[in-house]
């Protein structure tokens, strides 16, 4: 690891635990073993170091809200295998990878009071959730017998609706697991069953 990979990884490490304003520069240059001084030859700000950490986590989690084979009319075709396929690989990935992990806690606890940040989390874990939940959703009714005979306007609003009563269990599962109430193996059985029962009920 480089000398500027390892300021990335040692600010990720502090800046998940105290957050945004809580970690100077010095803290960063302790924590890698390096003279304060020594951060500026690979970074201009504590703010260039998270501009960093904000592109590598948007290049990891970009693939987790892409279409199957980046058609979106493939959402249209999903199986209940295939989604819950879907939701548990997510699941994993935003509670287990590493990086995703760290960045998603960082957000979390330095949203208030700092409305870039605040804007990072709400979009990274509210906005585009609900938006692609709203899409998969829109496409599996569109294709549904029923769908096909409900009008577009109608369609789009029970889309939007059911992907809150989607994700926000799925939501609350995550921090269950966060914070040690379940086993990623319990978790990822809520998922599953949910996925099942929500499916069911809509007739998907």
């Amino acid at each position: 690891m480089t000398t500027k990979e390892s300021i990335e990884a040692e600010a990720l490490n502090l800046l998940c635990i105290k957050g945004y304003s809580g970690v100077s520069i010095r803290d960063i240059a302790r924590a890698v073993g390096i003279k304060e001084s020594s951060i500026y030859k690979h970074y201009k700000s504590k703010e260039d170091i998270f501009e960093t950490i904000v592109v590598h986590y948007m290049e990891k989690t970009e693939s987790i809200f892409a279409p199957p084979s980046g058609d979106p009319g493939a959402f249209a075709e999903l199986s209940k295998e295939m989604l819950i396929g879907m939701m548990k690989a997510t699941f994993q990935t935003f509670a287990m990878d590493e990086y995703i992990s760290k960045c998603r806690k960082l957000f979390m606890i330095s949203a208030p009071g700092n409305a870039k940040i605040g804007s990072l989390y709400t979009g990274s874990f509210i906005t585009e959730p609900i938006r692609l939940n709203t899409f998969i959703f829109h496409k599996l009714l569109a294709a549904s017998k029923a769908g096909r005979k409900t009008a577009e306007g109608e369609l789009s609003e029970k889309a939007a609706a059911m992907a809150y009563q989607f994700y926000s269990p799925v939501f609350l599962i995550l921090q269950e697991y966060d914070y040690g109430m379940v086993t990623m193996e319990e978790a990822l059985r809520k998922v599953e069953g949910l996925t099942e029962q929500f499916m069911e009920v809509y007739g998907l």
